[in-house]
């Protein structure tokens, strides 16, 4: 749960829904105490599991305003009410959570913090504060908790629909890369939160094939072991257990003398699956897989072959712009994390001078909107919406 960075109460604006919910809450007139709970931990977990918001009372045994709120606030029957039937109320004894209190960045006592379901601060509100305020500020940290805040653009439903397909059809690699491109400007999207879910399961397919190729080392197939970590690194491109595989699968090679018949079992499998680019028409990767061929197979029958399924793409005009659309999409992705890269750095201007470029290269991409409105936070200007980048860029 991120820190308080001002001492004032700030929470999101309230809209129609609070003023309509707390005049509903307000008519509850039957006195009755607010079920605070006292572990932080769990109270956590049941906001995230019931997706209400939290409202945390941090204070102390001798705190005199502490005790006016417990004894003129919280007894409030709106209040009780309000707390008990929409939110996850949790008192912290200060003296007894040292640790909690110092991360949260507790100063004075009482403070009560409002946070969403996943546990990200809404505001603070320092000092003692009457019922009729109070309700007004939790029932604003409802609303918050209810309303969307950020809209889903067309493109990010498009893309998630396009990873789940080729998830579903086993093609990890292109599924990563969707997913990548929709979680890449750190937003809490409910669609950016299930792209976050599927990369995970996608990962943890691939940590799992690499424990299987760890398994089947450990049992000297060294040969099939190989082989099942350079399906990791081809099948999962893009995921931290290929890169895992491909080291894997070179400190298994250095350990020991590849005979003859793994070569060719190698370059064979190789050939297969720039077949199976081919027919999907992943004719870049089929390229990279024949270029390997080549140049490392080359005394092998199965490199002839590669040589030819290269020269088909390239002297066909349809499949190399395929190709080169895919290098043009791969390009577009690897100048974005260079200009990530340079801002974590603190080199802003060279970070715009990439971002600049990816927008005069791959123009009326997704690549290139994703550009402008990072090139626009850099220089301090609001974020350009979508009908104003294509505009920009007839």
């Amino acid at each position: 749960m991120p820190t308080r960075h001002s001492p004032s109460a700030r929470l999101v604006a309230g809209c129609s829904l609070a003023v309509v919910v707390l005049a509903a809450w307000a008519s509850h007139a039957a006195a009755q105490d607010v079920e605070w709970r006292t572990d932080y931990g769990k109270a956590r977990r049941e906001a995230a599991q019931k997706g209400l918001p939290l409202v945390i009372d941090f204070s102390t045994e001798n705190c005199f305003w502490c005790r006016q709120l417990e004894l003129r606030t919280f007894t409030d029957p709106a209040v009780v009410a309000l707390l008990n039937q929409h939110c996850i109320p949790l008192h912290i004894d200060a003296g007894r959570n040292p640790d909690l209190t110092d991360k949260m960045n507790i100063q004075s006592f009482p403070t009560l913090v409002y946070a969403s379901p996943e546990g990200r601060v809404l505001g603070y509100q320092e000092g003692f504060i009457e019922a009729p305020v109070f309700r007004d500020q939790v029932a604003r940290a409802v609303s918050a908790v209810s309303t969307p805040a950020v809209s889903t653009p067309d493109w990010m439903t498009r893309d998630y629909a396009e990873a789940v397909k080729a998830a579903g059809q086993k093609d990890f690699a292109r599924a990563l890369t969707l997913l990548k491109g929709l979680v890449e400007d750190g937003k809490d999207r409910p669609i950016q939160t299930q792209a976050r879910q599927l990369m995970t399961d996608v990962e943890r397919q691939a940590a799992d094939r690499l424990t299987s190729a760890k398994q089947l080392a450990d049992r000297g197939e060294t040969a099939q072991a190989l082989k099942t970590a350079g399906e990791v690194v081809h099948q999962f491109a893009g995921a931290d257990a290929a890169r895992a595989a491909a080291d894997f699968a070179a400190t298994l090679t250095g350990r020991v003398d590849a005979s003859e018949q793994q070569r060719r079992d190698r370059s064979r499998d190789l050939l297969a699956q720039a077949r199976d680019d081919f027919r999907t028409q992943q004719f870049l990767c089929c390229l990279d897989r024949c270029e390997a061929l080549t140049s490392q197979f080359g005394d092998l029958p199965e490199a002839a072959e590669a040589a030819r399924l290269s020269a088909d793409i390239k002297s066909n005009t349809e499949w190399a712009k395929a190709a080169a659309d895919q290098m043009s999409d791969r390009l577009g992705v690897l100048y974005l994390s260079l200009a990530d890269t340079c801002l974590k750095k603190g080199q802003p201007q060279q970070a715009a001078l990439y971002l600049e470029h990816v927008m005069q290269t791959f123009p009326n991409t997704r690549h290139a909107e994703a550009a402008a409105v990072r090139l626009t936070q850099i220089q301090g200007q609001p974020p350009m919406r979508t009908e104003d980048f294509k505009k920009s860029q007839e």
